[in-house]
């Protein structure tokens, strides 16, 4: 009986392949697009074929999703196994001018699951940390003659994404093994929105917000315009916090397998659905949807709201699962919003703006939310929606001035500025009075019980109801700069 042997295969620079600039002579969106959905389905797509030309089961195939895959092979298919992938590694890295590195690594299934894993990674880091200049086919990895090399590749995922809205199969083919094609090639795979699908087929979400017409979908400035408030567009991208810890928790193959599996399902599921919502189906398309991760662009405001629903949607998925995890592994999500400065910003620029921000996010603590400027507990988002729509009151319907909110984002970027001027050394907290005078000069008092008590909960939003030691709270300021964006300022 033939030994088993697990490969496991991880994509490397995946952000810095997401992040790039596309060609000066194609639509920035449409270069991004197609980037995303092919990163989505790279990984799904190469272990189908992978055992697709070694005319093995699809029943080996253990786990796949964005950026890793892990199969069951013999060791009498390794070699065959290891020529198809360093084929594809080439072609991989040749379509995206080096940006992206397929590695992989074998060992037998001898032992316990957590000691076969703990093989498998430490091959993958030693892999990993090998300069590509060390790595023996390095040299080959950019000639114009390997497969997936021609003159077309700069407008390959332009193309690409031209056709993602109506195709029905994703398809591959041996002469050029990175090159996914649409409805065509020598295998091809159903696409499916939902987990109960057909087995056979790739779990791949498609979501647009489309154009008036509804023919195709939205250009950015028609987001924008469907905007509450500053009409303006945005990037919201999320990843669980410890994922990978998670992973290496599972006691068996099957775990391994099935926690894989279902937080990709879980991605694939909540962000299919909330985009039929009323709140985000004209506002949000799914840009990016990994086994852990995700991206989506649209409107600004509609992009805040999706952020706290997908929160609480996997706060109710981890108490589910809880019994399968161990610890406090992905337990938390972390998020990230960027804004675009303009409605003709760069998608890429604000993709990879969003990134930064969500390393950020992740660095100072897990589960917080990077929005306007500031990580924030999620706990804490409540208070900033509290007093956002509390100083819309007061313009709204008690006759505030709208330049009184902006005067407030003016005070906390003054004081943030002071405090960055004196980064390393202790912040004293603001005199009690100095501080309320300064918000009593931007919001005065009116006449009026209801008023005043409003003015009162704005002010105590601000500044913290205790009496000394008074300073501007932090998750405020979320809630002055979500509120300019909505008056429109």
């Amino acid at each position: 009986m033939s030994l088993q042997v697990f490969l496991q295969a991880q994509l490397l620079g995946a952000e810095d392949f997401l992040a790039s600039p596309p060609p000066v002579e194609h639509d920035d969106m449409a270069d991004l697009c197609g980037r995303c959905a092919w990163l989505n389905l790279i990984c799904e797509v190469l272990p189908r074929a992978l055992l697709s030309e070694l005319r093995l089961s699809r029943m080996l195939l253990g786990s796949s999703s964005a950026e890793q895959f892990l199969v069951v092979l013999t060791a009498e298919d390794i070699t065959r196994a290891t020529e198809f992938l360093n084929l594809a590694a080439q072609a991989i890295a040749a379509l995206s001018h080096g940006s992206l590195r397929l590695i992989w690594a074998t060992t037998e299934d001898l032992g316990a699951w957590p000691v076969a894993r703990k093989r498998l990674d430490d091959a993958l880091s030693a892999k990993a940390a090998t300069p590509i200049s060390d790595v023996t086919d390095a040299s080959a990895l950019f000639l114009p003659s390997l497969p997936g090399r021609d003159d077309h590749d700069a407008s390959y995922f332009a193309n690409f994404a031209a056709s993602l809205p109506s195709a029905s199969k994703v398809g591959w083919s041996r002469d050029q093994p990175a090159h996914l094609t649409w409805d065509e090639g020598q295998y091809s795979w159903p696409l499916k929105e939902q987990s109960r699908a057909d087995e056979d087929a790739i779990l791949f979400p498609r979501r647009f917000a489309l154009d008036d017409a509804e023919g195709k979908p939205s250009s950015l400035g028609e987001l924008a315009s469907r905007a509450d408030g500053t009409p303006r567009w945005g990037v919201l991208r999320g990843d669980v916090d410890q994922f990978h810890a998670l992973l290496r928790s599972a006691a068996s193959i099957e775990d391994h397998i099935h926690l894989s599996a279902l937080y990709k399902e879980f991605f694939a599921g909540e962000l299919a659905l909330l985009c039929t919502l009323p709140d985000f189906w004209r506002k949000v398309t799914i840009l990016y949807r990994g086994g852990d991760d995700f991206a989506v662009i649209g409107a600004w405001d509609a992009l805040v709201t999706m952020a706290r629903e997908i929160q609480r949607l996997y706060e109710k998925f981890t108490e589910q699962t809880a019994p399968s995890a161990a610890g406090l592994e992905g337990r938390n999500i972390s998020m990230a919003l960027s804004i675009a400065p303009e409605t003709g910003a760069s998608p890429t620029a604000v993709f990879r703006d969003a990134g930064v921000q969500l390393r950020s996010a992740k660095a100072a603590e897990a589960g917080t939310f990077y929005l306007f400027g500031r990580a924030i507990e999620w706990k804490r988002l409540r208070d900033a929606e509290e007093l956002k729509a509390n100083l819309l009151r007061l313009v709204r319907n008690f006759g505030y001035s709208p330049q009184c909110i902006n005067d407030l984002a003016s005070v906390y970027r003054e004081a943030y500025s002071a405090r960055a001027a004196r980064r390393g050394k202790p912040v004293p907290a603001d005199k009690p009075w100095r501080t309320h005078l300064r918000l009593s000069r931007v919001i005065p008092p009116s006449r009026g019980k209801d008023i005043n008590n409003l003015r009162s909960a704005v002010i105590a939003s601000l500044s913290g109801k205790k009496t000394a030691g008074v300073k501007l709270r932090p998750s405020a300021r979320v809630g002055v700069e979500w509120a300019r964006l909505a008056a429109g300022q």
